[in-house]
């Protein structure tokens, strides 16, 4: 008896310590199931996110969780974490570049990207986009047959102008309008006083983000019907006439070079090219990669109209030839010029270079403003290094003297006004496919130009 009762003893610490081992399993599960339950109640799942606001170096974002837990955004500046556990979570990331592609992840309880919403972007190229890449309106003969003042912003990406956002100080027709270093110069052309018209020495300098207007060195000579193009740090000018008749005092193989940066109120110099530069008025021009392109015109000394292209190359004072360069499919005077040169930020930046020619007279006439006019419908599309011009798609109605742009965001052309009768302003706007405008047609936009003018250009300050 004696004997057994060990064994009794130990079968029985056995059997208890089994059941002690279960229940504390059971208690273990238990526990980490309702660990479980309270871990998905805290964290919760993402519903939606978005971007809230953008700008050239910041960008902010909103997202919703299932239920109040911490959130998460992975982007380019790392993890970063909410301040505490919400539904609503707001976000900003600043020390972004300007006009450039960027990815987030925005999640709830845990910094998983694979748990997360994806959130693309692209920040601003400057606090006023509209500005920087919308296409200005200036210069031209409005309804009431004087040079228009008021400037009209467009902002292609969202079909919104914004009307006389600015005047031009000396109101001009046939002035030389470009972009230089983002901002806006507007040299010579024709002043009207009385009823006549005059040529101008002025100069005037607009800073679109400033919003101030400056006036710089005048010209050393007359001119208008002039191209202009910003290459480098300078400006330059070629051709034209100093007159309101071209015949009398046009600008002989001469260029005029401006220093905006010498001096207070920079410095204009005047020589002659090595190589022989058109003799025209009215020719449509741009520049490409250190080239300044020229098209058409009216030659100076008969007013006839031409078809010859030719580039100015101001690094070695020389012009491509003038044979090296086709000509144009229809020649005329007073088509709109554009250029079309994609940068590496731009959306599209392997879009071909184009040099289109849109528009213009087949009159002759020595008269500025012209006192004949037969409006064109032609286009001509060149491709700097090709053998010719690409006939384009005719425009919905023939136009002299429109204003034309591009808008990389779009990749579209625009067409702004221009006259299709002596002296009668239009307000209507085209557009075309810029990646491929000569296979491409037109379109109609369904707003109108906030006031019609013809003689005028369309420029844009970030090119």
């Amino acid at each position: 008896m004696h004997g057994r009762a060990p064994v009794f003893l130990g079968n029985i610490f056995v059997k208890y310590y089994i059941l002690f081992l279960l229940f504390l399993f059971l208690l273990s599960d238990c526990q980490n199931s309702v660990l479980s339950g309270i871990q998905d109640e805290t964290e919760g799942k993402i519903q939606s996110a978005f971007v809230s606001k953008l700008g050239p170096n910041s960008a902010s974002f909103v997202w919703k969780c299932s239920r109040s837990s911490t959130g998460y955004l992975l982007g380019p500046s790392g993890i970063i974490p909410s301040l505490k556990p919400s539904e609503i979570h707001f976000l900003e990331i600043q020390g972004l570049s300007p006009q450039t592609n960027y990815e987030a992840y925005a999640t709830c309880g845990s910094p998983d990207p694979i748990s997360g919403i994806p959130l693309r972007f692209r920040t601003w190229v400057s606090d006023t986009p509209e500005k920087t890449q919308g296409i200005w309106i200036l210069g031209g003969i409005g309804s009431d047959q004087n040079p228009v003042a008021q400037i009209d912003l467009f902002d292609a990406s969202s079909g919104i102008w914004y009307p006389a956002i600015t005047s031009v100080p000396t109101p001009r027709a046939f002035a030389s309008i470009l972009s230089h270093k983002q901002k806006i110069y507007v040299i010579g052309g024709l002043v009207k006083s009385g009823g006549s018209y005059a040529p101008s020495l002025k100069v005037e300098v607009y800073d679109p983000y400033s919003d101030v207007w400056t006036t710089k060195s005048d010209l050393p000579q007359t001119v208008q019907g002039a191209v202009a193009g910003s290459i480098g740090d300078e400006i330059y000018i070629v051709s034209g006439s100093g007159s309101v008749n071209i015949s009398t005092s046009p600008l002989l193989n001469t260029v005029l070079k401006f220093y905006p940066d010498l001096g207070a109120n920079g410095q204009w110099l005047s020589y002659s090219s090595n190589a022989t530069i058109f003799p025209r008025a009215d020719m449509s021009g741009c520049a490409i990669d250190g080239v300044l392109f020229y098209s058409g015109g009216r030659l100076a000394s008969n007013g006839s109209v031409q078809s010859g292209t030719d580039g100015y190359i101001p690094g070695g004072n020389t012009t491509t030839g003038g044979t090296s360069e086709p000509s144009l499919n229809v020649q005329r005077s007073g088509a709109a010029g554009v250029c079309i040169n994609p940068e590496p930020k731009d959306l599209f930046p392997s879009d071909n270079q184009w040099f289109g020619v849109i528009g213009g007279s087949i009159a002759t006439d020595t008269n500025q403003p012209i006192v004949s006019l037969t409006a064109s419908n032609k286009t001509d599309f060149y491709q700097p290094g090709s053998v010719s011009f690409s006939a384009g798609p005719d425009l919905p109605q023939a136009l002299y003297f429109p204003g034309a742009q591009v808008s990389y965001e779009t990749r579209r052309i625009y067409v702004f006004g221009g006259a299709n009768s002596l002296n009668v302003p239009l307000d209507t706007v085209y557009s075309i496919d810029s990646a491929n405008p000569a296979s491409s047609s037109w379109a109609t936009l369904s707003t109108n130009l906030p006031r019609a003018r013809f003689g005028h250009q369309a420029i844009r300050i970030d090119r």
